[in-house]
């Protein structure tokens, strides 16, 4: 029961991206820029989806947080396979 209260306030500490204008308008810029970039559109749509559900109380901000940085990691790993399997072998 004691850890429950420092819980809370580490949660409450996490930072919520959600409500920052300038975090918005630097997605729309990129999603601007690369429009055909399937992988960043499905990394834009799970931000959406995770903000309306932190907003609605399905989650919290930590777990919205960790959903999208793993699947944003998962993002990263499989563009570097992807780039390590185009390199010509020399």
């Amino acid at each position: 029961m004691i850890c429950l209260p420092l819980l809370v306030q580490a949660e409450e500490l996490e930072k919520n991206y959600c409500h920052e204008t300038a975090t918005w308008t630097e997605w729309d810029a990129i999603i601007d820029k690369h429009p055909g970039d399937m992988g960043l559109q499905a990394l834009h749509a799970l931000r959406i989806g995770l903000c309306k559900k932190v907003e609605r109380g399905n989650l919290t901000v930590t777990q919205a947080t960790t959903i999208f940085e793993d699947i944003r990691k998962a993002l990263i790993e499989q563009r570097m396979q992807e780039q390590k399997d185009e390199k010509p072998a020399l």
